[in-house]
């Protein structure tokens, strides 16, 4: 059994992923993390998301022991401060958080001498697929096409552009060369939406993923969270995980 901790468990992706980990045969959640001012402290987390029944962990501030993985959906300073604390107890860190400062990351990739790190900014498999393909297509068609990325998202995402479009944008520019232009859209209750366009004179390629339902990214993240349980310390990628 595979023990699991969830920090920002009380937003939306949190709650999902304490639905699933409820269904699971293999994961068992045992510590739900956020802020100390969330006035849904220590509430216990199965309740809070709609199980009908306690899981018997309520909502906590802090980490207070080792546990298998920990997945992180919280904000840029709740991911520093459970790093050290999954430093401290040799747990291994997943992380769905977005609007990480460089200086954040560098921070991250330097934990994975400790133990067994992964950021990604999308946990889907189809927006990893599209990370891999979107390169692939900008180089066949060459110079003469112009591109740019579109994302859109739900109006209470805080950071713009996305992660998932920020990494787009890198993958298409180490292939090209070329720096991709990224327009963000913040509107309604858009799960979240990217497409990158190739257009020339004369015709123009879409290539889009969207997401119906966060449960993809939560299903993802899973899949992830089992992978980093059974691997040694290390500085991780998608990739790495959905080989």
């Amino acid at each position: 059994m595979i023990t699991i901790g969830i920090n920002g468990a009380s937003g939306k992706m949190g709650l999902s992923l304490v639905r699933l980990i409820a269904e699971s045969k293999d994961l068992q959640l045992v510590a739900a993390i956020d802020r100390s001012d969330n006035p849904s402290i220590d509430k216990d987390i199965g309740l809070m998301a709609g199980l009908g029944k306690a899981l018997g962990v309520r909502l906590s501030a802090n980490m207070d022991k080792k546990i298998g993985v920990m997945i992180d959906f919280s904000q840029p300073a709740g991911t520093m401060k459970i790093l050290k604390e999954c430093l401290k107890y040799k747990t291994a860190l997943l992380i769905g958080t977005t609007g990480l400062s460089t200086a954040q990351k560098n921070k991250i990739r330097l934990a994975g001498k400790k133990i067994a790190c992964l950021i990604s900014p999308n946990m889907s498999i189809g927006a990893n697929l599209l990370f891999k393909v979107a390169p692939q297509i900008a180089a066949v068609l060459g110079q003469e096409y112009d591109i740019e990325i579109v994302e859109t998202h739900h109006r209470f995402k805080k950071d713009a552009p996305s992660g998932t479009a920020i990494r787009l944008a890198d993958a298409i520019t180490a292939q090209t060369g070329k720096k991709i232009p990224t327009h963000s859209l913040r509107i309604g209750d858009v799960v979240g939406d990217h497409t990158a366009i190739y257009s020339t004179l004369g015709e123009r390629i879409e290539l889009t993923h969207r997401v119906h339902t966060r449960d993809i990214f939560s299903r993802g993240a899973l899949k992830v969270a089992r992978f980093l349980a059974q691997a040694r310390p290390g500085f991780y990628t998608m990739a790495d995980a959905l080989r």
